[in-house]
């Protein structure tokens, strides 16, 4: 298959307080005002580098310790898809796709047992959770008991910032690692990350440019290098910064047996992980709704990713979801000027409909605090 069918061939898919952006509950329909923050772009589709290799290391999951629960629960749909996501949590929480975990666990009399068996307790609170990042949230507090101090410093940045704590992820860095003399790849790139999601892309940028100029080969770098560029870069480097991100792109197209350009852009070996890219194919390929949730579980903790989705909502009749999910943007992403800016011009907007002056007061007296102070 050529790379621009590939391209074309769209994938369809399938405790913080928990983000729940479900639909509101109310018996009318209305306009969400929503301004796209993007510009469609065109991109070249046809580059190639030399292949980028990840070592595979080992972690037993069995180095945490194990309190079984007297409740047994039955080998179900829901135990499997705990089973599944605690893995997949642990395999993000070490940032690594490729890590080897240990299943099954034992009880105490040596037989093996499954993980919502082993950790009857966290797998209730799970099951209660809609969001998938409200459930890997979940699973992260829990990774915190027994991981956190063997993670590396630019893995707790990663840990802090998917996990929607980037001013955590901020104080870290000013505690531990700001007096540091050189920053590895992996610590630049994902301070990079950081200061995206606080909407500071001059730091940025300023972390990546560093990035590049020390480690030119390596894909991460080139990845979030060009995610800068193609953000506040003139015309000339937002193109570099195209041909630069499908480098990466093509070599993972050709090295994995994936169905839809989209399948790149998901935590796995060698994936892009660039929100706004991932962004731009979304629009640029005119998805659709259930593809753009696909996509969305990915990119949660990105603001800009979060509001272009309310968007693509609010183009596509799903106003009242729209207005959820920017009500969740806001209160997670309190600096966000745009967000709450068009989060308290729906609730305004709202009110005239309903006829109701009251409407979602809290809220709106909360995100009219965050904009002054901002």
């Amino acid at each position: 298959m050529g790379l621009f069918d590939f391209f074309f061939k769209i994938f369809k898919r399938e405790k913080k307080q928990q983000t729940d952006e479900g639909t509101f509950k109310n018996d009318f329909t209305h306009e969400v005002i929503t301004t796209s923050l993007t510009e469609e772009i065109s991109v070249p589709l046809e580059e190639t580098t030399t292949p980028f290799t990840e070592e595979t290391n080992t972690k037993s999951i069995e180095e945490t310790p194990v309190e079984l629960e007297e409740t047994a629960f039955p080998l179900n749909e829901e135990g499997n898809r705990f089973d599944l996501e605690i893995i997949e949590a642990f395999r993000r929480y070490h940032c690594n796709p490729n890590l080897d975990v240990s299943f099954p666990l034992d009880d105490d009399r040596g037989n093996s047992i499954s993980p919502h068996q082993a950790y009857g307790t966290l797998f209730k609170e799970w099951a209660g959770i809609q969001s998938k990042w409200d459930r890997i949230s979940l699973f992260y507090q829990f990774w915190d008991q027994s991981q956190f101090e063997k993670l590396e410093q630019w893995q707790v940045i990663e840990r802090f910032v998917k996990d929607r704590y980037s001013k955590k992820a901020l104080q870290y860095f000013e505690e531990s690692m700001s007096d540091k003399r050189q920053l590895t790849g992996e610590e630049l790139v994902s301070l990079s990350k950081l200061h995206r999601v606080l909407l500071n892309n001059h730091a940025a940028k300023e972390y990546i440019e560093t990035a590049y100029q020390n480690y030119p080969e390596d894909d991460a770098v080139k990845v979030e290098y060009a995610t800068v560029l193609h953000i506040i870069g003139n015309h000339s480097e937002k193109e570099s910064s195209h041909a630069l991100f499908h480098e990466v792109l093509d070599k993972k197209i050709q090295q994995s047996d994936t169905e839809s350009v989209f399948e790149c852009f998901k935590f796995s070996e060698g994936y892009t992980d660039s929100s706004i890219f991932a962004m731009l194919y979304l629009i640029n390929t005119e998805a659709d709704n259930e593809t753009w949730d696909y996509v969305s579980e990915e990119y949660y903790y990105c603001p800009v990713f979060r509001y272009e989705h309310a968007v693509q909502l609010a183009q596509t009749d799903q106003s009242l979801r729209a207005l959820a999910k920017l009500t969740s943007l806001s209160q997670e992403f309190p600096w966000f000027r745009t967000a709450l800016e068009s989060t308290i011009g729906n609730i305004r907007s709202m009110r005239k409909q309903l006829n109701d002056p009251d409407f979602m007061e809290k809220e709106l007296q909360e995100f009219q605090a965050s904009l002054k102070n901002l």
